[in-house]
């Protein structure tokens, strides 16, 4: 019992920096105010590697936990309760946590449009990007305005690029991204 409950802490912890600028997203998409929480994920995000440590930790608490239980029910007068749930919830713990820790540590670019020939480009240097959830974010702030033909975005390089076409004001994507928690400067913006 006490190793499931470990299990799905670790989970969390693994999940914390990347969830709240993705809520924050849902709740941008939805059309409710997030200002006050923003400044909330980019102070998350900048702790991501401490998040990241405690879930490897909860995740060996939970292992270890695991095992013990198992090796005091070896005798024919004790039953191990709940140990097929709790393998499934070390499971998926496990895979959300090394998931997590990958995605954190190597981002892969998913889905992502090319910039067109023509158009507008706006770079804009982005602060609080920590991981892949940050890049997902921030690419899905942007979009929403319906005002960007491409985007594309590097939490590594702290940079967004943004093409777009018509009279488009830059400070509307700046916006867009401080809605869901991050900071963002123009850079450049050059016709193509």
């Amino acid at each position: 019992m006490k190793a499931r409950i470990a299990s799905i802490f670790s989970a969390v912890a693994a999940m914390s920096c990347c969830l709240p600028p993705l809520i924050l997203l849902g709740l941008t998409l939805l059309g409710v105010g997030t200002a006050g929480l923003a400044g909330f994920s980019a102070t998350v995000g900048s702790l991501k590697w401490y998040f990241m440590l405690l879930a490897i930790a909860g995740l060996g608490y939970s292992y270890y936990m695991y095992f013990r239980e198992k090796q005091k029910c070896q005798g024919a007068a004790c039953k191990f309760v709940g140990q097929r749930m709790t393998r499934t919830m070390l499971t998926i713990s496990t895979i959300t946590v090394f998931g997590f820790l990958v995605w954190s540590a190597f981002p892969t670019s998913l889905g992502q449009a090319k910039a067109p020939i023509t158009g507008q480009l706006a770079v804009f240097d982005v602060s609080g990007m920590t991981c892949g959830g940050c890049e997902l974010a921030v690419d899905g702030a942007v979009t929403a305005t319906e005002l960007a033909d491409s985007v594309k975005s590097s939490f590594s390089e702290s940079v967004i690029y943004v093409w777009y076409s018509g009279d488009t004001d830059p400070a509307q994507f700046e916006a867009a991204m401080a809605g869901v928690g991050f900071k963002a400067v123009l850079r450049e913006s050059e016709k193509r």
